[in-house]
């Protein structure tokens, strides 16, 4: 036996060896603020600080690219380089890391949220194709029709005292519901389903970040099967998704083959399996959402709609949301909006169309509005991606103090990217007021500063991911050309063609203004970013507005 023994300690030994290299000589050129806590290092404070208070101000200390610690001294590296972010999510030697594919088999399955490699590459490729522009237009008749059913409810909420102060979140969150519903599977939810308010109230209001769910998902990303054991988070899930399930039940079993579902089934149905055998639609869905093997995909799991109902609701309410949030801010770029798209209509004696909305150059103002949404307001705080092998990531900008411009990873290393208060916003590449909603920034000579090229993603935000893993939520929607140059390089940029025709329908009928209550925003729910009334946080998720009719 004491040979057994030998080797538990030299193991042992080794890990603790190993543990000591990773925290004090991986990322040791790199610098970064002093950790304050053993057990949670700088994981805690970034966890519960509001978007505006923690990436950026660092950035300002530390540059772009600097180091924080994880709990138990766990070496992060915070990447806001430009040519570093590229590197790093063009590559295939970055993958999601280990939590991130816990939490989302946690809520939907083994399927394409999970998938990695040439499986993800085959499941994109295939979905790709159901996402085409002609799709969209397809489609675009449901997003005007949800649209003007939300103007004649609050039309009629408002009623004769021309302005109400509501919670304009809620119906935002049905609208886009509804939207991915209706167009993907062709099932109104919010009609058949009764329970659709207390759902999405499940949605939003995700346990709040504390030490106990700090501590455990760093846990679980080391021992995955610690998710089975009882947790706020993982109440929550299991909640949400017997919820969703259900309805994911009701959707699948009330399938039919028209719209975009039916494009998205022909697009699959010529799959085959590995005998070459036609294989049918079901069966075709089934490698599409989840992730096993051609050969054993024999049925379909209705809990996989859950994935798309999820990741293709919220987050467009919630750049909807922001938007009107900021113009209720800004009534002066509201008014502008507001008589542009009033122009339009007196010249043609109508409300925009798609082609009208999807053009930049027939409402240039609405079009920067949009562009400058997607800029400020990311619904990821952070992409995060790990190392699967030793690499170098070259660098625009040298670290601070130094003139050296790469940093070296172990396979391992764990990548932070911050988008929303990182490169979307940063002030070495957008200018000054790189933090202000300022739309005339994409329209104005000299608006948009040269260096906002080092930044190679599509229309130079990074809204939406960039890469084999770019968030498919994207190609929901048409490339937009405009009239802007950056020097003399014309651009283009994704936007979601449910953003823009809501908004256009929105603010052509209604005002906005702010309360007297202040908003600040917290990452909750995972990845996502989500509004709270400053001192009244334990109420929950809320916008308050005062709508009246324009």
């Amino acid at each position: 036996m004491w040979y057994i023994l030998l080797v538990v300690i030299t193991l042992t030994t080794f890990q603790i060896l190993h543990w000591f290299w990773s925290c004090f000589w991986c990322l040791r050129d790199v610098p970064g603020p002093q950790n304050t806590s053993f057990i949670f290092g700088h994981a805690l404070q970034l966890a519960q600080s509001k978007i505006g208070a923690s990436y950026n101000r660092w950035s300002c200390s530390y540059g772009q690219t600097f180091k924080l610690r994880g709990p138990f001294l766990e070496p992060w590296l915070i990447l806001g380089d430009p040519k570093g972010i590229s590197h790093v999510l063009l590559s295939k030697a970055y993958v999601r890391p280990q939590w991130d594919r816990v939490i989302m088999e946690l809520f939907f399955g083994r399927g394409l949220f999970c998938a990695e490699g040439e499986e993800h590459r085959k499941m994109r490729k295939t979905l790709n194709g159901a996402f085409t522009q002609q799709s969209v237009h397809d489609v675009a008749q449901v997003f005007y029709d949800l649209a003007y059913r939300l103007t004649k409810k609050w039309t009629d909420h408002i009623g004769a005292s021309n302005t109400k102060t509501f919670n304009i979140a809620l119906d935002l969150h049905i609208l886009t519901l509804d939207a991915i519903s209706m167009t993907m599977f062709m099932h109104n939810l919010s009609e058949a389903q009764d329970n659709i308010p207390a759902l999405l109230h499940n949605i939003t209001n995700s346990p709040m970040a504390n030490r106990r769910s700090v501590l455990v998902e760093t846990l679980v990303s080391i021992f995955p099967g610690l998710l089975r054991l009882p947790s706020p988070i993982k109440r929550w899930a299991d909640q949400l998704r017997g919820e969703l399930g259900s309805i994911a039940e009701n959707v699948w079993l009330g399938k039919v083959g028209i719209g975009m579902h039916a494009k998205l089934l022909d697009s699959l149905s010529h799959y085959q399996n590995l005998e070459h055998e036609e294989i049918t639609k079901e069966e075709a869905i089934a490698q599409v959402f989840t992730d096993q093997d051609i050969r054993l995909a024999r049925a379909f799991n209705p809990e996989q709609i859950i994935g798309i109902l999820f990741a293709g609701s919220e987050t467009t309410a919630n750049m909807i949301a922001e938007c009107i949030y900021e113009l209720a801010a800004h009534p002066h770029i509201q008014m502008k909006l507001r008589q542009e798209l009033a122009a339009f209509k007196a010249a043609t004696g109508r409300d925009p169309g798609i082609e009208d909305i999807l053009n930049g150059s027939v409402l240039p103002y609405f079009d920067a509005v949009s562009r400058e949404t997607f800029r400020t307001k990311s619904v990821l705080r952070q992409v995060s991606r790990a190392a699967a092998e030793d690499d170098i990531i070259p660098l625009e900008f040298p670290l601070s103090g130094t003139n050296q411009k790469e940093v070296h990873v172990k396979a391992g290393q764990l990548i932070h990217i911050p988008i929303r208060d990182g490169i979307n916003t940063d002030e070495a590449i957008w200018g000054s007021n790189a933090n202000d909603f300022c739309p005339e920034r994409w329209i104005e000579k000299g608006g948009l500063p040269p260096t906002v090229n080092q930044i190679r993603a599509q229309g130079h935000v990074l809204t939406f991911g960039d890469g084999p893993k770019v968030c498919l939520g994207r190609s929901f929607g048409a490339n937009i050309y405009s009239r802007c140059r950056i020097g003399a390089k014309p651009f283009r940029l994704p936007a979601m063609t449910e953003f823009k025709i809501v908004m256009c329908i929105l603010i052509s009928h209604f005002t906005f203004a702010r309360e007297d209550s202040v908003l600040d925003f917290y990452q909750v729910g995972g990845n996502t970013l989500k509004p709270f009334i400053r001192g009244r946080e334990s109420e929950g998720v809320q916008m308050p507005l005062q709508v009246g009719l324009a």
